[in-house]
């Protein structure tokens, strides 16, 4: 049974049994992507998040490690623990950086840059079959529908914090290009626009 199959609640108000719709679709789609690539990755022990992070260093060599969160939509520690976990299975490096020494820069091994052609090898069919679903005007619009929603949720996000946490947490600023990291980079053969870097250091 999914959502469109429940009743009706005469309690809840049209608007908001749509709202509960459009959120469970956009949930479902999300997750579809996700659990379909751990999947096709588990064969070589990877994960789509894992992929996700891994395609961006190829992309941006030398990428900061503090910069990923930002660009494939994870929380600093998450983004920690898959560094250390591919870096464990000699994936990834990573390097101090030449001016900040803080820093620590990302880079593809070279078994991480053979990993990366068979998982990328593997992945092309459901990359072409998203690709497909957004393909034409529709599709286009679709996109601009997921940068509406992300933009308004942002700022709502941004009223919703209290003057004491506007100071003290900083603020992500994740673009909806690649927040769909990993889901829309990942499953489109086009180029991601990537989030600008924050001039805050790690």
């Amino acid at each position: 049974m999914t959502i469109n199959d429940l009743p009706t609640d005469s309690a809840l108000e049209p608007t908001t049994e749509r709202q509960l719709r459009i959120v469970h679709r956009m949930r479902r789609a999300f997750l579809s992507i996700c659990r379909c690539g751990d999947t096709v990755f588990s064969p070589y022990g990877m994960t789509t998040d894992q992929y996700a992070l891994m395609r961006v260093v190829q992309r941006e060599p030398g990428i900061r490690q503090a910069d990923l969160g930002n660009v494939i939509f994870a929380q600093p520690n998450t983004v920690t623990a898959m560094v250390t976990l591919l870096e464990k299975k000699g994936i990834l490096r990573r390097r101090p950086s030449p001016t900040d020494g803080r820093a620590r820069l990302l880079h593809l091994t070279a078994r991480g840059e053979k990993v990366m052609q068979r998982l990328s090898e593997d992945w092309q069919p459901m990359r072409t079959l998203i690709n497909d679903c957004f393909a034409g005007p529709t599709g286009e619009d679709a996109l601009r529908i997921l940068d509406r929603v992300y933009e308004g949720m942002q700022r709502e996000r941004q009223k919703s914090m209290i003057p004491a946490a506007k100071g003290a947490t900083t603020r992500r600023n994740y673009a909806t290009s690649t927040s769909i990291a990993t889901v829309m980079e990942t499953a489109a053969a086009k180029p991601a626009r990537l989030s600008s870097r924050r001039s805050s250091r790690k």
